[in-house]
């Protein structure tokens, strides 16, 4: 090969590795490329390139041609950096890395400057003859070495093993810099995916001090909803049979799943842990208990007052009876786990009609305006502006995801997290989309989240639903059409729900749907 030919190939390779940096999102691919295309220029028989992880050079490519090893024909021991033992320091990868420069070995039999009993015994292993070396140290932008790319046997136009000349060494040492460039780049990379990640989880975890109901919550909707993803992708049949989400959309969308409730950071801690519909820093349920015993009592002194007898009435006893029947009823409706009806309400409402002067004088009444009104909230513990305060979190978790500025990977985090709460039919919150409006990853967050909510076993307000309850309400709002009823059945048929539930669920929640009968399925 003459120098016009050889100083084209350079450039073709050197042109093919630049196009594979801005197109190739494979480091391993690019770095086989970058000793491929050494062994190709430099006419090496074998390419061997080192990255140094936790003190050590593993081997992360490794080609030769003569006895067809690459790297899923051998696995090799990493090589340590800091040998007690001083028998590591004498090795030729570890020398050039240690020493920062390159190496360069004519005749590895004939060279006594290092430590070759290894190589001389796999060649007598393999019937092979390791002669000529050179060894290049990989620096990063911070001017550190990070491996070493290494070739072994050069060989001449008729396939003869010869020295490596001078001027393969600086061609190497060009391509050991696109080498390190592509190792650093990924460590760059890795990093801020790293550093996203952990910032991710540290909210997640901040919500959590702040209450282990919501923290638990963010940690176990991302499970579901990549269990549900990965059955759509399954799926071969219904409206999703030819949707198949990639690895960079599962990503975001787990990254979606984890951010979901970012916005519950600001909700005070007071709604979010409110479990009794009286409880503020302690349940309110115990002064109506104690006012109950002070009417009570009130009751007994007018009975004695009025009929002169040591042991009361029939009336009386009837009217105390009725009291603490009466607080077993507001016990029972300050759990807020019974919707109530119109007898309720107005049963309350002749309860704070009760009143009685005590001892002092002045007046007593059985309820607050106050209890009263958080006492006929009709389902669950809060009040309408609790109930608005915690939907806010929405809100503010779309104001927080949409001013963050994403890679363009991400960039639909903000839409998948943020429309957790809309329905297909428009009645959601907090931008009531349509159906058009939301995106499959969207609609499976939906499910993901009320599913979550439903058989958790640590809110404070009610206890785990058996999955049996739990997918019969998902499937009526799918029969109603504010949750998408194909990611329903998908969730159902593939088993999705049940993969979940042995992993996160207890055996008492763990019972047999009936699956012929449920609602919302699509058949």
């Amino acid at each position: 090969m003459n120098n016009l030919d050889n100083a084209l190939d350079v450039a073709t390779h050197l042109s093919r590795l630049t196009r594979a940096l801005s197109s190739e999102h494979d480091a391993q691919r690019l770095l086989d490329q970058v000793v491929e295309s050494a062994m190709d220029l430099l006419n090496s028989d074998g390419g061997t390139l080192y990255i140094q992880q936790h003190n050590h050079l593993h081997f992360h490519v490794l080609r030769n041609r003569s006895l067809g090893l690459d790297d899923s024909s051998v696995k090799l021991a990493p090589i340590p950096l800091d040998d007690l033992e001083g028998s590591a320091s004498r090795l030729v990868v570890v020398r050039a890395f240690k020493d920062r420069e390159t190496i360069v070995i004519d005749d590895a039999y004939q060279d006594h400057r290092f430590d070759l009993t290894g190589t001389r015994q796999i060649d007598r292993q393999l019937n092979y003859r390791s002669r000529s070396f050179i060894c290049v140290p990989l620096k990063d932008n911070e001017d550190q070495v990070i491996g070493v790319l290494q070739l072994i046997n050069a060989l001449d136009a008729d396939g003869q093993v010869v020295a490596f000349r001078a001027e393969q060494r600086y061609l190497l040492e060009a391509l050991g810099a696109i080498a390190a460039t592509i190792l650093t780049q990924r460590e760059l990379i890795n990093a801020q995916k790293t550093l996203f990640e952990s910032f991710i989880k540290l909210i997640a975890e901040a919500i959590d001090y702040k209450s282990p109901v919501t923290g638990r919550h963010c940690q176990k909707v991302p499970e579901i909803a990549m269990l549900l993803a990965d059955a759509v992708c399954d799926s071969r049949e219904g409206a999703y049979a030819d949707v198949a989400f990639n690895e960079q959309q599962l990503y975001e969308l787990k990254i979606a799943a984890w951010l979901h409730d970012c916005g519950k950071i600001t909700t005070p801690e007071a709604i979010i842990d409110k479990g009794r519909k009286l409880e503020q820093q302690f349940d309110r349920i115990e002064l109506v208990a104690s006012r109950v015993r002070e009417y009570q009592s009130a009751l007994l002194l007018a009975d004695l007052r009025q009929h002169g007898t040591a042991s009361p009435t029939a009336s009386c006893k009837a009217a105390m009876t009725q009291a603490d029947a009466d607080l077993g009823f507001m016990r029972q409706i300050n759990l807020g786990g019974e919707q109530l009806d119109t007898a309720d309400l107005q049963r309350l409402e002749k309860l704070a009609e009760i009143k009685w002067c005590g001892p002092d004088g002045r007046q007593r009444t059985l309820l607050s305006e106050d209890e009263l009104a958080n006492l006929s909230i009709r389902r669950g513990t809060l009040l309408p502006e609790e109930l608005a305060i915690m939907r806010d979190h929405i809100v503010v978790t779309n104001r927080m995801l949409h001013s963050l500025p994403y890679p363009r990977n991400l960039q639909q985090v903000p839409e998948i997290a943020g429309n957790h709460h809309e329905h297909l039919d428009g009645s959601g919150y907090p931008r009531k989309l349509s159906a058009e409006q939301l995106c499959v990853r969207a609609r499976i967050m939906a499910i993901a989240d009320i599913f979550e909510a439903l058989t958790a076993p640590d809110r404070p307000y009610k206890q785990g639903m058996p999955l049996s309850q739990a997918l019969s309400i998902i499937g009526r709002h799918a029969a109603a059409g504010r949750l998408d009823a194909e990611l329903f059945t998908i969730f159902v048929r593939s088993g999705a729900y049940l993969q979940y539930a042995r992993r996160f669920m207890s055996a008492e929640q763990i019972d047999q749907p009936d699956l012929d009968n449920l609602p919302g399925l699509l058949r």
